[in-house]
C-alpha cells in the first residue's frame, strides 16, 4: 500500500545521520565505463530500475521496491537471484527516489542482503515503518540539503553522465510533506563526441515537469512513467516536458495488478495520458505485467 505522510512522521535524518559529500555522491565504481541503458524489473506494485554497465550488468539500482502483486510473494528467496546486489565482493549501490515503501520494500524481508548496499537517500519526513527500515541500512547517506535543487552530475566513461537532483528541499519544522515531489530524480545523459545529447529520465513518483532545472527541450530517448503511470499531477507542462522525443524513443510502466490488462486499485496506469502526447509515448511501451506474462524478470531500455 502506498504511504501518505502522517502527523507521526519523523525526519529520516534522525535515523540516517550521515550526509553524503561531493566524493560519496559518486556511487558508481570507477571500473564502469559505460551506461548501456536501464533494466526495468518486475516487482509488482513499485519500482526497481537497474543502470546497466558495459558488461550489461547492473552497476547501480534506482529504487529497490515492490509491494503488492510482487512476483516473489510466495517464494521470497527468489528476489536475491532476480535482483542481485553483489558483484564479487562488491555490493551494488542503491539510489532511493523517495520513502514510499513500494520503492524500497524488496530490501526488507525478500532480500535483506540489499540492506548492506551503499544507499543514497533523500532527507524526508517518513513513516514509523520507513524509520524502522532505515535503521537497518548500515551504509546509507542522506542527500546534502545544501545543494538545493541543483543537479549533481558525474561522468561515466567518455560519453555518459548521471545527473541526480532533489526535487524540493526538506521542509524544516513542518509536519507534512509531499514525498512524491521532494525526492531524488535521475537523468541519464549520453553525448558522443560531436553528437547530439540524449537523455533517459527516471523520475520516481515525481511528475516530469516538477523535476527542477531540467535542460530546456530535453531530447528524450527513454522514460519510466512517473508514479507507475498515475494521472496524478498530469498537466500541460507535463506533456511539454515530453514533447522533444528523440527517435527511436521508448517508455516503461512499472506497476502491479491482479488482473492482466486492467488497472490496479490505485488506478495505475492511465496510459491515455501518454497516448495523447505528441509524440505518442505509449506506442511500443514496456509494461511490467507483460514482462511477467512472458516468464521474464525484466526488460531493457537502450540508447
Amino acid at each position: 500500500m502506498e504511504e501518505k505522510t502522517a502527523l507521526s512522521s519523523t525526519d529520516v535524518a534522525s535515523t540516517i545521520t550521515a550526509t553524503a559529500d561531493t566524493a560519496t555522491l559518486q556511487l558508481i565504481p570507477a571500473t564502469v565505463t559505460e551506461i548501456k541503458g536501464v533494466r526495468v524489473f518486475d516487482v509488482g506494485q513499485g519500482d526497481c530500475i537497474g543502470l546497466r554497465d558495459q558488461n550489461d550488468e547492473v552497476c547501480c539500482y534506482v529504487d529497490y521496491g515492490g509491494n503488492e502483486y510482487h512476483p516473489d510473494q510466495s517464494n521470497p528467496s527468489r528476489t536475491a537471484s532476480r535482483l542481485p546486489v553483489q558483484a564479487g565482493s562488491h555490493y551494488v549501490p542503491v539510489i532511493l527516489t523517495h520513502w514510499d515503501k513500494d520503492h524500497y520494500w524488496s530490501a526488507n524481508k525478500k532480500n535483506p542482503a540489499a540492506q548492506k548496499c551503499e544507499w543514497l537517500v533523500p532527507r524526508q519526513l517518513v513513516s514509523p515503518q520507513a524509520t524502522r527500515f532505515a535503521a537497518k541500512l548500515a551504509n546509507a547517506k542522506c542527500w546534502p540539503e545544501s545543494i538545493g535543487d541543483q543537479a549533481v552530475s558525474f561522468a561515466v566513461g567518455t560519453d555518459d553522465e548521471v545527473e541526480i537532483r532533489k526535487c524540493a528541499t526538506f521542509p524544516a519544522n513542518a509536519q507534512k510533506e509531499d514525498r512524491n515531489h521532494s525526492g531524488l530524480a535521475i537523468n541519464l545523459k549520453r553525448q558522443p563526441s560531436g553528437g547530439t545529447a540524449t537523455h533517459m529520465l527516471l523520475p520516481g513518483d515525481c511528475a516530469f515537469d516538477r523535476i527542477p532545472n531540467l535542460p530546456a527541450k530535453l531530447s528524450l530517448r527513454a522514460i519510466v512513467a512517473y508514479h507507475h503511470g498515475a494521472s496524478t499531477d498530469w498537466c500541460a507542462a507535463t506533456e511539454q516536458t515530453l514533447a522533444n522525443a528523440y527517435s527511436p524513443y521508448v517508455m516503461a510502466y512499472s506497476y502491479g495488478t491482479h488482473s492482466p490488462g486492467k488497472k490496479n486499485h490505485y488506478g495505475h496506469p492511465n496510459r491515455s495520458n501518454y497516448q495523447s502526447c505528441h509524440p505518442n509515448w505509449d506506442i511500443g511501451a514496456i509494461i511490467t505485467e507483460d514482462i511477467r506474462a512472458k516468464g521474464l524478470n525484466s526488460s531493457d531500455l537502450d540508447w
